[in-house]
C-alpha cells in the first residue's frame, strides 16, 4: 500500500511539473515476422511432413560407432564448447547481481581518522587548533522502491539475455556436431576415392604389363607402350593426393574433437550408412522457432530489448530510495561507546529528473534501436533457417535422381565388362578391353562415391537446418 501511496505521490508531482523532458516521437518500428506467414516454396510444401523432429543424438542414424566416439569425446573436451558453458555462467552471474539490486542493501562502514583541527571553523575546545582521532562506525540501510520498475526491467532483461546465451551455446554445439559430422563424411569419401584410384593404378599396371608383352611378341608398337606408362606417374600422383587428403581430414577431425593431430591416427576408415526417410516435421515452420537454436537466441535477444526500452522509460519517472543508518561518532577512543556518541538517521532520497541536457532521450533512443536491430537480426534468421530447409531439400531431391541414373550407368558399365569378359574367354577380343570396362565400372562407381557423400551432407545439413534435436526451454517465450 505505501508503495502505491508513494507511486501516485510522484505522479502528482510529474503532473504539476512542465514538461521538461518527453518521451515523445521515440518509438519501435520493426515487426518479428512469423515462419507461417512466409511462401515456403515447392521444396518444402511438396516432402512429407509426418516426420518427427531430430533426436539429440542425430547422427546416429548414420550407424558408426566410431563417429559417436568422436562427437562424445568432442562435446566434453572443444574449448568453443567450454567458452560457451563459461559464457552462460557469466550471465548467470550477471543476472544475479543484477537482481540483487532489488532487494534492500546493508553495510557496516567505519572511518578511523588520525585528524588535527582547524580553530577557524565550529570545533568546540578543546579540540580546536589540536589533533585527535575522529572515528565513525555506522550500520546503514537503503532500500530503492523502484516505483516505476527500472530495477525489475533490468533483471529481466538480464534474464532474457542469460536464456539467449543458453541457446547460443546449444547453436554452439550444433554447430561443432555438424562440423564433425561433415569433416567424418569427407574423410569416408576420401578413403573410397583413394581405394578407387588404386584399383586404376592396378589396371594401368595391367595394361602396361600387357602391352609389353605384346610388343616383346611383335604384336604391338612402341606408341602403345610409351601410352600406357604414361598413365602411371599421373596415377601415382593421385594415389599421394589421396593420401595426403585423408592425412588432412584425420588430423581436422582430431582438431574438431578437441585434441591433437595424432588423436585420430589410430582410426579406421569409416563405415556410414544411412537408412531415413527424407521428410519434415508435421509442425514446420511453427515450432521452428522454439527448435533452432539460432531462433531462440534471437527471440530471447528481442525480449531483453523490450526490458530495456521499459528500463529507459522508468528512467524519466521521479524515484524514492528508503535510506537509515544508524552508529558510532566520536572525537578520541574514551567516549565513542557510550550513549553520548550515538547517531542515527531515516529518510527518503527523492530523484526527480528536470533537464538532463537529452541525456534520457538519447538512452531510450538507443534502447529502441536496438530492439529494431534485434527483430531484424531475429527476421533474418527465420528467413536464412527457411533457405537453409529449402536448399537441403532441394539437394536431397536433385540426389535421388541423380542415384538412380548413376545406377543405371553402373548396371551398363558393368553388362560391358561382363561381356568383355566373356568375350575375351572365348578367344574373340583381348584383356585390354576387360581392362578398359573395368575402369568404366571404376569411373561409375567413383561418380557415385561423390554422390553418397553429397547426400550424407545434405542429409546432416537438414538436421542442422532443423535444430540438430533442440528441444523447447521450459521458460519458453509466450
Amino acid at each position: 500500500m505505501h508503495r502505491n501511496i508513494l507511486k501516485a505521490f510522484s505522479t502528482a508531482v510529474i503532473a504539476v511539473l512542465p514538461g521538461c523532458m518527453s518521451m515523445s516521437g521515440i518509438s519501435t518500428t520493426a515487426q518479428p515476422r512469423h515462419a507461417d506467414q512466409l511462401d515456403q516454396g515447392h521444396a518444402i510444401t511438396q516432402v512429407k511432413h509426418d516426420l518427427p523432429w531430430p533426436q539429440e543424438t542425430w547422427w546416429q542414424v548414420f550407424q558408426d560407432p566410431q563417429l559417436d566416439a568422436l562427437i562424445h569425446h568432442s562435446l566434453q573436451q572443444h574449448p568453443d564448447l567450454r567458452a560457451a558453458h563459461s559464457r552462460v555462467a557469466m550471465a548467470e552471474a550477471q543476472a544475479q547481481a543484477t537482481g540483487a539490486m532489488r532487494s534492500p542493501q546493508a553495510s557496516v562502514n567505519s572511518t578511523l581518522v588520525r585528524e588535527r583541527f582547524t580553530n577557524l571553523q565550529f570545533i568546540p575546545p578543546p579540540w580546536n587548533g589540536h589533533t585527535e582521532w575522529n572515528n565513525k562506525a555506522t550500520l546503514n540501510l537503503g532500500y530503492d522502491l523502484d516505483l516505476w520498475g527500472q530495477r525489475e526491467e533490468q533483471w529481466n532483461s538480464t534474464l532474457s539475455r542469460m536464456q539467449a546465451t543458453a541457446a547460443e551455446a546449444q547453436q554452439v554445439k550444433l554447430s561443432l556436431t555438424t562440423a564433425l559430422v561433415m569433416q567424418y563424411i569427407a574423410w569416408s569419401q576420401a578413403h573410397a576415392q583413394h581405394d578407387i584410384v588404386k584399383a586404376r593404378l592396378d589396371i594401368a599396371e595391367q595394361q602396361l604389363s600387357i602391352r609389353q608383352r605384346a610388343l616383346v611378341a611383335g604384336l604391338g608398337t612402341d606408341i602403345e607402350v610409351s601410352e600406357a606408362e604414361t598413365l602411371i606417374p599421373g596415377l601415382h600422383a593421385q594415389l599421394e593426393i589421396s593420401d595426403e587428403r585423408i592425412t588432412l581430414l584425420q588430423q581436422q577431425l582430431a582438431a574438431l574433437a578437441g585434441e591433437g593431430p595424432g588423436f585420430t591416427e589410430h582410426l579406421h576408415a569409416p563405415l556410414l550408412a544411412l537408412n531415413a526417410d527424407i521428410g519434415l516435421p508435421a509442425s514446420l515452420p511453427a515450432d521452428l522457432i522454439g527448435r533452432r537454436p539460432d531462433i531462440v537466441a534471437a527471440k530471447w535477444r528481442i525480449e531483453a530489448a523490450n526490458h530495456n526500452i521499459a528500463s529507459a522509460k522508468a528512467a524519466f519517472y521521479p524515484n524514492i530510495n528508503l535510506l537509515s543508518f544508524v552508529g558510532l561518532q566520536a572525537m578520541g577512543f574514551s567516549k565513542i561507546l557510550t550513549e553520548s556518541g550515538l547517531i542515527a538517521g531515516v529518510g527518503p532520497a527523492i530523484s526527480l529528473p528536470l533537464f538532463d541536457g537529452g541525456l534520457r532521450r538519447g538512452n531510450l533512443a538507443a534502447e529502441t534501436a536496438a530492439y529494431d536491430i534485434a527483430v531484424e537480426q531475429y527476421n533474418s534468421t527465420v528467413l536464412q533457417s527457411l533457405q537453409e530447409i529449402s536448399g537441403q531439400l532441394v539437394m536431397l531431391h536433385s540426389n535421388g535422381i541423380q542415384h538412380t541414373e548413376l545406377l543405371d550407368a553402373l548396371h551398363l558399365a558393368e553388362k560391358t565388362r561382363k561381356l568383355a569378359t566373356t568375350r575375351h574367354h572365348a578367344g574373340l577380343a583381348n584383356y585390354i578391353k576387360v581392362l578398359d570396362a573395368e575402369n568404366q565400372v571404376l569411373s561409375q562407381r567413383a561418380a557415385l562415391i561423390d554422390l553418397e557423400a553429397s547426400r550424407l551432407n545434405a542429409y546432416a545439413g537438414l538436421m542442422k537446418a532443423l535444430g540438430g534435436g533442440t528441444l523447447p526451454s521450459t521458460s519458453e517465450l509466450h
